[in-house]
């Protein structure tokens, strides 16, 4: 009796665990157009920008987490399976690593852009 409720238990656990670890992946923010944007667009979407880069920190500690998790669950895994699933954790840290420096160029894109029409509009004057 002991046994089946310590095996309840740990399935009730594993479900639970599993969910609470759900990593969801932050939405990209919104980036203006810099030659029609105003300063507090910038400024806005500079927080944005911000803001997104660490919540995709998050993201990468709880897909880590949830991992080792994942793999403490694991009855006597194989080698294979581990090494399988330390690639598949790295592909996904890369692609969210490329993804905040994309994010991050397009804002300093859109910076450049803003700075050349004030620029071109103090030249005008």
């Amino acid at each position: 009796m002991n046994i089946i409720r310590t095996t309840a238990y740990s399935a009730v656990l594993l479900t639970v665990s599993s969910w609470a670890l759900a990593c969801d992946y932050p939405q990209r923010p919104f980036i203006p157009d810099g030659a029609s944007a105003s300063k507090d667009q910038l400024l806005e979407a500079k927080t944005g920008v911000q803001d997104f880069i660490g919540a995709v920190d998050d993201y990468l500690t709880c897909i880590e987490n949830e991992a080792k998790a994942e793999i403490e669950a694991m009855d006597n895994p194989s080698q294979e399976e581990m090494q399988k699933r330390e690639d598949m954790l790295n592909k996904r840290f890369d692609a969210a690593n490329e993804e905040k420096a994309l994010i991050g160029e397009q804002f300093n894109q859109q910076i450049r852009a803003y700075n050349q029409k004030i620029k071109e509009s103090k030249a005008s004057e």
